[in-house]
């Protein structure tokens, strides 16, 4: 018979494995991006100072929902997003364009456009540097919609497409610079 603590140890992590049943899948894949300790002591500090973050595919998980989200990060804000590769621009909402100075209050919508709700006005903008995952694009399209109509931030093709490649493969999106 195993001991009392044993169970009171287990019990939490069974919760957890029924709530939220890909939480290790995603931080597996956390883990496996990180560099090992041992290799990052090796090199001598000015290597490890100069050293961008690794090269290499990026792993994005699937929600339950099937969706992958992303943190994007623009100008050392970050901000959550969806992948459509049905967006052919990145898609921002009113506040999140506010909060990375990409508008302004009274900014007007310059550009009309069809969405899968019909035709919607928005504002062309371009993002200077738009990192996802580790993997950073110059000058992306987007389009900022107005307040009220978007409720989540779309990562559209105008990023992907600048990508070397993007596939789905088991439940997970591959990003590849």
């Amino acid at each position: 018979m195993l001991p009392r603590a044993f169970y009171w140890l287990m019990l939490p992590v069974g919760v957890v494995a029924i709530a939220k049943p890909d939480i290790y899948a995603v931080l597996m894949a956390q883990m496996v991006r990180q560099p090992a300790p041992a290799a990052v002591a090796q090199q001598p500090r000015s290597a490890q100072a100069a050293t961008p973050a690794p090269y290499g595919p990026r792993r994005v998980i699937a929600d339950r929902d099937g969706h992958y989200r992303v943190r994007a990060r623009v100008g050392g804000r970050t901000f959550d997003a969806m992948v459509d590769t049905g967006a052919s621009v990145v898609a921002l909402n009113w506040q999140t364009a506010l909060d990375l100075n990409l508008i302004h209050p009274g900014d007007q919508m310059d550009v009309v456009m069809q969405t899968a709700s019909g035709r919607a006005y928005g504002r062309r903008v371009t993002i200077p540097r738009l990192e996802v995952e580790g993997l950073a694009v110059a000058s992306v399209p987007a389009v900022v919609m107005p307040a009220g109509t978007l409720s989540t931030n779309l990562l559209g093709m105008s990023y992907l497409s600048r990508l070397r490649r993007f596939e789905f493969a088991q439940n997970s999106l591959v990003l590849e610079q």
